[in-house]
């Protein structure tokens, strides 16, 4: 069969697996010309053709497999039919990503000291992770906890807002951007972090936020602490108080609340931690979601 990601334009899979007679299967982790129009730059320039593409990728496909279930929603509004698409979040390689990564070399490359508590965040700075939400909320958190370093990496669209924040509040010395890092290294930085957070916003039109946000996953098989949205999958998938604590959207003053509570009590940062680990190696590995995938093709396919 043929796999292909979902992506503007994205034409050649879907024309192979009908040239060969194949089964094709879509991945669909949201529409590039929703985001395109919303978050993106400028206009699509050929918007018409475009939208054929996205369309017929869509009612060709054998299986589509969406990474949420308000992208599935979204699908069926269209007038796919339910019953080729899946819902499949995405995964993590928990070999690659575990809790016994020494993060000691990325704390001393950045002049971390050992007695720093390091808040962590990784992602594209896109406008739904809510990078500028961690920022202000660290501003409140340096003025009380002294002995805490954030390190932000990654780059991207609001990195600008970020160094704002930082230089206006005169958190240099606090605060570490690392810019964008090979993706073989995510592990060794993450490892270097106490507490990781996952502040994602809203989307601004108001639709349900469709991601599957990937850091989440690996932040789980980090076995670190999380601090992190109650929104759509991250609330379904995270629990209260036993492998996160979830804040609300866009919320400073909670996301500030949440990691001061875990700066302050390290039986909480180990607990949350290891649940957070158990649960994503047995429900959240690549291993599983490619799984999920394989099996429902071949139910589609023998029907």
């Amino acid at each position: 069969f043929i796999y292909q990601r979902s992506a503007l334009n994205a034409y050649a899979g879907i024309a192979f697996a009908m040239k060969k007679n194949l089964p094709f299967v879509l991945e669909y982790n949201g529409s590039e010309i929703w985001i395109a129009k919303n978050w993106g730059k400028g206009k699509i320039s050929r918007l018409p053709l475009s939208e054929k593409i996205e369309r017929l990728t869509f009612e060709k496909a054998n299986l589509i497999t969406c990474v949420s279930k308000p992208l599935k929603q979204q699908l069926i509004e269209m007038g796919i039919e339910e019953d080729k698409i899946i819902v499949t979040p995405n995964g993590v390689n928990t070999d690659m990503y575990r809790p016994d990564i020494d993060g000691e070399e990325i704390r001393k490359k950045y002049h971390i000291g050992k007695e720093k508590l390091v808040i962590g965040f990784i992602g594209t700075f896109g406008a739904w992770h809510g990078a500028e939400i961690l920022a202000e909320a660290y501003v409140g958190l340096h003025k009380r906890y002294p002995n805490t370093h954030l390190m932000m990496i990654g780059d991207g669209l609001r990195m600008a807002q970020v160094r704002e924040i930082i230089e206006k509040n005169q958190m240099e010395s606090a605060v570490t951007l690392t810019g964008i890092v090979p993706q073989k290294d995510g592990a060794l930085y993450l490892a270097a972090c106490d507490v990781l957070a996952s502040p994602t916003v809203k989307n601004p039109d108001g639709t349900p936020f469709f991601g599957s946000p990937t850091k989440l996953f690996e932040y789980m098989a980090m076995g670190k602490a999380i601090v992190a949205s109650a929104i759509d999958q991250m609330a379904e998938i995270l629990e209260d108080g036993e492998t996160a604590l979830l804040t609300q959207p866009g919320d400073v003053g909670e996301v500030e609340a949440a990691i001061a509570r875990l700066i302050e009590d390290e039986k909480m940062r180990q607990h949350l931690g290891k649940h957070a680990r158990i649960k994503v190696c047995r429900e959240y590995t690549w291993a599983i979601h490619t799984q999920k995938i394989v099996d429902a093709l071949r139910k589609i396919m023998v029907e």
